[in-house]
């Protein structure tokens, strides 16, 4: 059960997506010559609708136009908002000058270098989407613990489906394998929307290549809501994968509480188990280590005796300037801290959403190697 507010925002976001794309198509017309304006439009409208159309056939049958439409109208919205962006202040900048003289106009022009610098930051952003990094991180956590050392691989919000497929699995599989951690965790968001992509692309065969002493474990993220909770868990169950939903995992006397994602009450009408009934049934006086897919409330959470909070979600904006934004909605929106005594890590995570582009973070995998008391 979808609540009404989802609707709401949905459609309030599709307006404002339609009325920048037709600003955009005014200010790009005029640079077109006049027999060319009925084609430019035509064409900017179907890449404005592109993503949103092959998102809704892909729900049908996963197929060559499908795909096309999927992928041309997610590089589409990278550019798009940076040509968005750009005609803003462009505007914004002939404006200033109409105030002191009408004799300089220098739209014609601006226009022109926004498409160019439109296009060099999108090919910049899809390369740098493409390019993952492996980060290593050191913890000493302050309990004892019989195992001393432990070494996870954690990566948040891989996003497999049409866009994220089989080569950026496979070097996934590969960069993790290399690392040879004790225990890999998947932070959510596995899963992009529509699971018909991921098992058309066998991508679960891939899944179980990934090899760790002690395991594979994750939990879900909204866009394993957006896309059908329960398919989407026993896909994920069915290769090699255990999924926690307010569960605790044990490694020895290691203790991991999967928190349900926070969207779980939107999605189906009931609410997750509170961080304080999972606390319960845990032995804090050994390591306690929570995982919950979106960044809230991380104060709260680390006055619990939680000494380790992984988290994702956020992409860190994906795009400049949205990081702005994520770092106004998260206390952290990308990296590490210790807050109170529990050391907090948000990754920007391994995939994307909508567009392939990444402006201001990089896809990374980060391997913790913690160490007891």
């Amino acid at each position: 059960m979808r609540s009404s507010m989802f609707y709401i925002i949905f459609i309030a976001i599709l307006i404002i997506y339609f009325t920048a794309n037709f600003y955009v198509l005014q200010r790009i017309q005029k640079l077109v010559p006049y027999q060319y304006k009925i084609l430019t439009a035509t064409f900017i409208s179907i890449l404005a609708l592109s993503f949103l159309v092959g998102r809704i056939l892909e729900r049908y049958t996963v197929c060559a136009v499908s795909n096309f439409l999927i992928w041309i109208g997610a590089l589409w919205l990278g550019i798009f908002t940076y040509l968005f962006l750009g005609f803003i202040i462009g505007d914004s900048i002939q404006g200033i000058i109409h105030l002191f003289t009408r004799a300089l106009n220098i739209q014609k022009t601006a226009y022109a270098l926004v498409i160019i610098v439109s296009m060099v930051i999108t090919s910049i952003g899809f390369i740098n989407a493409r390019t993952p990094q492996v980060k290593e991180i050191a913890i000493h956590i302050n309990k004892p613990s019989s195992l001393k050392h432990l070494k996870i691989a954690y990566v948040s919000d891989i996003h497999l489906g049409s866009i994220i497929a089989n080569s950026r699995l496979q070097n996934l599989v590969r960069l993790i394998n290399n690392a040879q951690p004790d225990l890999i965790i998947f932070g959510g968001d596995i899963l992009d929307e529509d699971i018909k992509p991921v098992i058309e692309n066998n991508l679960g065969e891939l899944l179980v290549q990934l090899k760790a002493r002690y395991g594979i474990i994750a939990v879900p993220g909204n866009h394993e809501y957006i896309g059908g909770i329960q398919n989407a868990i026993n896909y994920i169950k069915d290769h090699n994968i255990q999924v926690l939903r307010d569960e605790v995992y044990s490694i020895g006397d290691i203790q991991i509480i999967g928190r349900d994602d926070r969207s779980k009450f939107a999605f189906t009408g009931f609410r997750r188990l509170s961080l304080e009934n999972l606390i319960k049934q845990v032995n804090v006086s050994k390591p306690v280590i929570v995982i919950d897919h979106q960044p809230f409330k991380l104060s709260q959470t680390s006055l619990y005796p939680v000494d380790i909070l992984l988290s994702g979600h956020s992409h860190h904006g994906q795009l400049f300037p949205f990081n702005y934004i994520t770092k106004k909605l998260y206390k952290i929106s990308w990296g590490y801290k210790v807050i109170h005594n529990t050391h907090v890590y948000v990754s920007s995570g391994y995939g994307t959403w909508g567009p392939p582009i990444r402006t201001n973070s990089y896809p990374e995998i980060v391997i913790f190697n913690l160490h007891f008391k």
